[in-house]
C-alpha cells in the first residue's frame, strides 16, 4: 500500500512538473512573439517586404499581417502581392510565388482593375510555367486573353507577351504548328508595342527559333537566333545570350558540324558560369548537346561524364525539363550500351522509360485542356455561322433532294465499313488474347538465316525502339532511326525490307496504326481527342495523312472506328 501511494505521489509530481514546463514554454513563446510583433510595427513598408522574402513562411505571416493592416484599399493590397509573387519567382521559388499571386487576384478583381488583374495572371502563368505545371499555366494565359478582349487598347500588348508562353506549352506537347502560329502572331505585332528590342522581344525570338528547330527548319531557326544574339548583346541580357548560344550550338549539331557546335555550347556554358543566372534548364540543355556531340564522334566516355552533370537532378524536381531529361537518359543508356556496360545501360533505359511515362501522363492532361479550348473557340465560330445560315434557308429545297442520294450512298458505305470494323475488332481481340496466353509471340519461320552480327544488332535495336514507341516521334525519319541503331540509312532500309517485308515508310505507318487501333480501343480519353490531335500524338504532321494510312490498313476511317468503339 505504501509503495503504491509512493508511486502515485511520484506520478503527481512528474505531471505537475510537465505542466509547469509546458506553461513556461508557452509563456516564453508568447513573449517572443510579442517582441517580434513590437519589432515589426516599427519597420517601414520596404523593410517588411524584404522581411517576408528573407524569413521562413511561418514568420512571414506576421510581416504580411502588419502590411495588410497598414494598406488601405484593394489596389494597394493587389500591388503588394504582385510585388511578393514577382520577388519569389525571381528567386526560383515557384511555390511561394504562386501562393502570393493567388492571394492578390481577388483584391484586383474586387477593385475591378483589369490591367492589374492581367499582370497578376501573366505572373501566375509564368510561375506555373517555370514549375512545369503546364495545364495551370495554360489556364492562366487563357484567362489573360479573355480579360484583354474587353480592353482593346491593350490587347495587342498582351498578345505579344502571352503568345510566346502559350507557344512554349504547345511545344512541350509537340504541337509545333500551333506553337509556330502563336509565335508568328506575336512577331507580327511586337514592333508596335513597347517591348520592341527589349528582353521580351529576345524571348519571343528564342521560342520562335526553338519551334523551327523542332520542325527541322535549321536555317530559319538560325536567322532568329542571330537576331536574338544581336539584341541580347546590345541589352547585355545574359539569359538571352546563354539560351541563344545553346540554340546555335544545337543547329550546328543537327547539321553535323560538331566543332562549331562545341564552340557555341562552350560559349553558352562560360557565360552561364560567369553570370548570376541560375537555371537548371540551361544546365540540362548545354550539357545534353555537348554530350551529344561527343557521342556523335564516338567519344562515349566523354559523353557519359558530361551527362552525369545533369542526371543527378531529381525526377521529383518541380522545375525538371521533361523532354531534355528524357533525351539525356536515353543517350547515357545508349552510350553505356555501346561500351558494353549492360548493367548501367539497363538502369538508364529504365529511368528513361519511367520519366517518359510521366511526361506522357502530363502531356495527355494538357493536350486535353488545349483540345477543349480549341473546340470551344470552334463552337463559337459554328454558332456565328448558324446565325448567318438563316438567310440561306431557300437552299434547303435543293439540298433535300441531294440528301436522298447521299443517304443511300452513306448507308451502303456504312454496311461496308461495319464489315471492315467487325473484321478489325476480331483481329485486335485475337491478338490481345494471344498476348495473354504467351509472352513470347510465335514468329513465322524465315527463309533468310541471319548470320551477320551487324544485322542482328540492328534488328535488336529496332525491337528496342518499337518497345520505346520511338515511331510516335515526329522526327522519326529513316536517318534518325539509323543513327539510333548505329548504322546508315541505306543499310537500315534494306534490313527492314528484307526482315520486315516492308518499305521503311510502310513499316513506320504499320506500327503507328497498330498503336492507334489498340489505344483507341482501350483509352477513353484518347478517343475524345480531335482527329488532328490524335494524328499529332502518333507523329503525323497532318490529320489527312493519318486518316489516309488508317483507312489503307484497316479499310475504315478513324472517326468511324472511334464511333463504333464508343457504341460497344
Amino acid at each position: 500500500m505504501t509503495n503504491s501511494s509512493s508511486r502515485y505521489n511520484i506520478y503527481l509530481v512528474r505531471t505537475y512538473m510537465l505542466i509547469i514546463f509546458f506553461l513556461s514554454t508557452q509563456f516564453q513563446m508568447l513573449a517572443q512573439e510579442g517582441e517580434i510583433i513590437d519589432n515589426v510595427q516599427e519597420k517601414t513598408r520596404n523593410e517588411l517586404v524584404s522581411g517576408i522574402i528573407e524569413v521562413s513562411p511561418d514568420e512571414a505571416t506576421i510581416y504580411e499581417d502588419e502590411l495588410l493592416r497598414r494598406l488601405q484599399g484593394n489596389i494597394e493590397k493587389a500591388d503588394l502581392y504582385y510585388e511578393l509573387g514577382r520577388a519569389f519567382l525571381k528567386q526560383g521559388d515557384n511555390k511561394r510565388s504562386t501562393s502570393y499571386i493567388k492571394k492578390g487576384i481577388p483584391y484586383a478583381q474586387s477593385a475591378k482593375e483589369a490591367k492589374k488583374l492581367i499582370n497578376l495572371y501573366i505572373l501566375l502563368g509564368n510561375s506555373e510555367l517555370g514549375a512545369w505545371h503546364n495545364q495551370e499555366a495554360l489556364d492562366a494565359y487563357y484567362k489573360v486573353l479573355e480579360i484583354a478582349q474587353t480592353k482593346k487598347e491593350i490587347e495587342h500588348t498582351v498578345i505579344a507577351i502571352v503568345n510566346p508562353n502559350i507557344a512554349i506549352v504547345r511545344r512541350r506537347m509537340k504541337q509545333f504548328d500551333e506553337a509556330l502560329d502563336a509565335c508568328n502572331e506575336a512577331l507580327a505585332i511586337i514592333d508596335d508595342t513597347r517591348y520592341k528590342n527589349k528582353k521580351d522581344h529576345v524571348n519571343l525570338l528564342t521560342i520562335t527559333s526553338e519551334v523551327h528547330l523542332d520542325l527541322q527548319q535549321y536555317d530559319i531557326a538560325l536567322k532568329y537566333v542571330d537576331q536574338g544574339l544581336s539584341m541580347s548583346n546590345t541589352l547585355d541580357y545574359k539569359a538571352g545570350l546563354i539560351d541563344l548560344y545553346t540554340k546555335k550550338g544545337a543547329v550546328s549539331f543537327y547539321k553535323e558540324n560538331y566543332e562549331d557546335a562545341l564552340l557555341y555550347l562552350r560559349t553558352a556554358d562560360r557565360i552561364y558560369k560567369e553570370s548570376t543566372v541560375k537555371s537548371k534548364t540551361f544546365t540540362i540543355n548545354i550539357n545534353y548537346f555537348i554530350a551529344s556531340c561527343y557521342a556523335a564522334q564516338k567519344e562515349y566516355e566523354k559523353a557519359i561524364d558530361q551527362l552525369k552533370q545533369i542526371t543527378g537532378i531529381s525526377d521529383n524536381d518541380e522545375r525538371k525539363n521533361y523532354r531534355r531529361l528524357i533525351d539525356a537518359y536515353e543517350l547515357i543508356g545508349a552510350s553505356y550500351d555501346t561500351l558494353g556496360d549492360d548493367k548501367n545501360s539497363s538502369y538508364w533505359y529504365r529511368k528513361y522509360g519511367e520519366l517518359y511515362k510521366k511526361y506522357q501522363k502530363d502531356k495527355d492532361k494538357v493536350v486535353n485542356k488545349i483540345y477543349k479550348k480549341d473546340t470551344g473557340l470552334l463552337g463559337e465560330q459554328i454558332a456565328k455561322e448558324k446565325r448567318n445560315a438563316i438567310y440561306f434557308l431557300s437552299l434547303l429545297i435543293v439540298v433535300s433532294g441531294i440528301c436522298v442520294l447521299i443517304l443511300y450512298t452513306y448507308k451502303k458505305k456504312q454496311r461496308t465499313s461495319k464489315q471492315s470494323f467487325d473484321k478489325l475488332l476480331k483481329k485486335v481481340n485475337q491478338l490481345e488474347m494471344s498476348s495473354k496466353k504467351s509472352s513470347k509471340p510465335k514468329e513465322k519461320p524465315r527463309e533468310v538465316i541471319i548470320g551477320d552480327q551487324k544485322v542482328t544488332d540492328v534488328l535488336k535495336g529496332l525491337k528496342r525502339l518499337e518497345q520505346q514507341e520511338f515511331f510516335l516521334n515526329t522526327d522519326c525519319s529513316l536517318r534518325s532511326m539509323a543513327k539510333k541503331v548505329k548504322t546508315n540509312a541505306t543499310y537500315l532500309s534494306k534490313i527492314i525490307n528484307t526482315h520486315k517485308g516492308l518499305s521503311y515508310n510502310d513499316y513506320i505507318n504499320s506500327l503507328r496504326i497498330d498503336y492507334a487501333v489498340n489505344r483507341l480501343k482501350n483509352d477513353k480519353k484518347f478517343r475524345s481527342f480531335s482527329i488532328k490531335s490524335i494524328a499529332t500524338e502518333l507523329g503525323y504532321k497532318s490529320d489527312y495523312s493519318f486518316a489516309k494510312h488508317f483507312k489503307s490498313k484497316t479499310g475504315i476511317n478513324p472517326s468511324y472506328y472511334i464511333k463504333r468503339i464508343e457504341e460497344i
